[in-house]
């Protein structure tokens, strides 16, 4: 195509302030807690919700945290998270009847279903419809009793808090698990006699602060438009949904973008190199579009977020995308290579890292690492735009034959288009 050397940093225009996004960074909190075979070697890890860095769980919403878990995992790496263990996640009723969690990957995941979980009819039919497509699942603080034994038909593991049964109790319900052929796992295991009652009455697996306490683990967010994903709540609730509206709520946040691009990387989907996002949603239905949405919208309503990095991550998708129109390269692709330009310095990640996680096309990812095909120097091109690379932006035109007036044009169209969306944000919150 055209190629020209890399410009120096220079400073980059401030971004317009808008009120649909708070200033200051925002960090996501997380905990997980080994879970312990025989031999003490770990089988998995439990992750749990937590509200700050003090490790504290402050959430009436049972829902929302779930849902808070399953989302840090697709954006942090599940198999990252754990090391490459299986990750424990607790589901409420309405998790498990959404089937919310099969955006993670079902042999790198163990459903926790909670113990305020009743198995009525419905129940009964989203865990076997879990069961049947392969997930495991785990009644967690299993006490015997009519609604826990009617679930027992799709269990693969039993929780039992040490601390609220009795040896007697441990014991029965031992006896009654191997001959069901139901792995036992002894939870809140504080004592080394606690460890080796469980132990002598056959339990496979140990959970609690005689081994260890849960470790927080914090990621940086990616910021967002409270408006932008209330309107993509709004679009996907429609009983029959516009996919234009769909996609364009979705072109105008970033973190969408993104969000969508890690969700199809799950194994519901496999992998597919995404050109668009029109070609993302077009591998979901609208049952898994609303599955996705409820996750997003469930994480966004709360924390600060920075403003800059994602005004300039507008700029430079629209500006990719305009410039790509004029060269007559794909827009589509364009675009997402400038939306996701700036998520390593959004998610404080090394871009190799990013890009391993998303189902993009090889054109894509080689732009975004640097590299000198169409993309990548569509996407250059827009940085110097953005750093005011005078020098450069003139020698491109003399090289490429398009007047600079016209790629400054753009640049300037974009910005106006980019703050558009942050000043709709702003007078609509």
């Amino acid at each position: 195509m055209w190629a020209f050397s890399q410009p120096d940093p220079v400073s980059s225009p401030a971004p317009p302030q808008a009120g649909g996004r708070e200033a200051g960074p925002c960090m996501r909190y997380l905990a997980r807690q080994p879970i312990l075979d025989r031999e003490q070697n770990t089988h998995g890890y439990e992750l749990l919700f937590r509200s700050g860095p003090e490790n504290l769980f402050r959430c009436d919403d049972g829902d929302a945290a779930t849902c808070h878990a399953i989302d840090f995992s697709l954006l942090f790496g599940a198999a990252a998270l754990t090391n490459g263990h299986i990750a424990f996640v607790n589901c409420t009723r309405n998790i498990l009847l959404n089937d919310i969690i099969t955006v993670l990957p079902r042999d790198q995941v163990v459903i926790e279903v909670v113990e305020s979980v009743l198995a009525d009819q419905h129940v009964l039919e989203a865990c076997e419809r879990l069961h049947r497509t392969g997930y495991r699942i785990a009644l967690d603080d299993y006490v015997p009793n009519p609604s826990t034994h009617r679930l027992l038909a799709f269990a693969d593991i039993v929780k039992v808090d040490v601390l609220a049964t009795d040896a007697a109790s441990q014991a029965a319900i031992a006896d009654q698990m191997r001959r069901r052929g139901i792995r036992m796992l002894a939870e809140k295991v504080e004592s080394r006699e606690q460890f080796h009652l469980s132990l002598s009455l056959g339990y496979h697996y140990f959970q609690g602060y005689f081994f260890c306490r849960p470790e927080t683990v914090t990621m940086k967010d990616i910021p967002c438009s409270k408006l932008a994903y209330v309107q993509v709540l709004s679009i996907a609730n429609q009983s029959h949904f516009d996919v234009d509206k769909l996609e364009q709520a979705v072109l105008r946040e970033p973190s969408l973008c993104y969000r969508l691009l890690r969700y199809l990387n799950s194994a519901s989907f496999g992998l597919f190199p995404i050109r668009s996002i029109r070609h993302a949603l077009s591998l979901m239905g609208q049952r898994e579009i609303r599955k996705w949405v409820s996750i997003v919208v469930a994480i966004s309503l709360s924390g600060e977020h920075s403003e800059e990095l994602v005004y300039s991550a507008l700029v430079r998708a629209r500006c990719c995308e305009l410039l790509a129109t004029l060269f007559r390269e794909n827009g589509s692709g364009a675009f997402i290579v400038g939306i996701m330009s700036l998520m390593d310095a959004i998610l404080d990640r090394p871009m190799e890292v990013v890009i391993s996680q998303l189902p993009l096309t090889a054109d894509c990812k080689n732009a975004l690492c640097g590299g000198t095909n169409a993309l990548g120097t569509l996407l250059r091109l827009a940085i110097c735009c953005e750093r005011g690379a005078w020098e450069e932006i003139s020698a491109f035109a003399c090289g490429s034959g398009i007047p600079e007036v016209n790629i400054l044009d753009i640049h300037r169209d974009a910005c106006h288009w980019a703050t558009e969306i942050l000043q709709e944000n702003r007078s609509q919150t």
